[in-house]
């Protein structure tokens, strides 16, 4: 089994890169739609419709014109590079919406900052990097 490190990966927001990535979530999910009906034996259900919700944390970076377009309500397209940008490395992209954004402080510490994005519309697609 081929495994990965996190630390080649690299994520796009809007066409242009995230810098001083610390760390980003995916998480999807479908969820079931109750169907049982009288006379069942069992408990069946559906499959909702799919969502997507995840995070990104960074350094923060004032200078970095991506993190700073980056406002709760703001929408765009995400590229998640999980083994970085090599051709034929596996892609992630959905277009989301930033859902919070949150910047902390504290002593001994590079201020970080996160994100919170949902799905907006389509799907997550999963490709690799041409």
């Amino acid at each position: 089994m081929t495994t990965a490190t996190g630390n080649s990966g690299s994520l796009d927001f809007g066409g242009s890169a995230i810098t001083e990535l610390k760390a980003w979530s995916l998480e999807e999910s479908a969820e079931p739609i109750p169907d049982t009906a009288m006379g069942d034996a069992n408990r069946t259900s559906k499959a909702g419709l799919p969502s997507a919700t995840g995070s990104i944390e960074v350094h923060y970076d004032r200078a970095d014109a991506v993190q700073e377009s980056m406002d709760a309500g703001e929408s765009g397209v995400l590229v998640l590079y999980p083994e970085g940008q090599t051709t034929g490395k596996p892609r992630v992209t959905l277009t989301v919406q930033i859902t919070s954004r949150s910047t902390s402080g504290a002593i001994d510490e590079i201020l970080p900052q996160s994100f919170a994005y949902a799905i907006e519309s389509g799907a997550v697609v999963r490709d690799t990097v041409p």
